[in-house]
């Protein structure tokens, strides 16, 4: 009987301890919108993520023995191929609405079997 009021004891003082919990932001981490591109104060899509979220930008290696992959994401604009990172530069982070990264698997279904080492799609503010 005094095991289970100790350790009732010692539940109760654990809970009334602990901070509060706070809601999480529904931010999802792969995808930034055009209030964080604003934010960023950036003029370009490619300084925009370098700022926001850098790891968009990395290589993931090269996974094939032969062929065209670089082991970087490939870059869309409104669901077709527009280039590799060095295109995002072109695109004034103005007429963006949002950005979005897919790992290997997701680009491959999407965009087709080619990437590999994902995709960063752009979609326009015009769209």
């Amino acid at each position: 009987m005094r095991m289970v009021l100790l350790v009732g004891l010692v539940a109760a003082l654990a809970t009334s301890c602990t901070p509060p919990t706070t809601a999480r932001s529904s931010r999802d981490p792969n995808v930034i919108t055009s209030d964080e591109l604003v934010a960023s104060q950036a003029t370009n899509a490619f300084d925009a993520i370098r700022r926001l979220r850098p790891n968009f930008l990395t290589s993931r290696g090269v996974t094939t023995l032969r062929g065209a992959d670089t082991g970087y994401p490939r870059v869309y604009l409104d669901r077709v191929l527009f280039g590799d990172l060095n295109s995002l530069k072109n695109l004034s982070v103005n007429g963006i609405r949002e950005i979005h990264y897919y790992n290997g698997p997701e680009a491959s279904g999407r965009f087709g079997l080619d990437n590999v080492s994902g995709a960063i799609e752009v979609i326009s503010a015009a769209r």
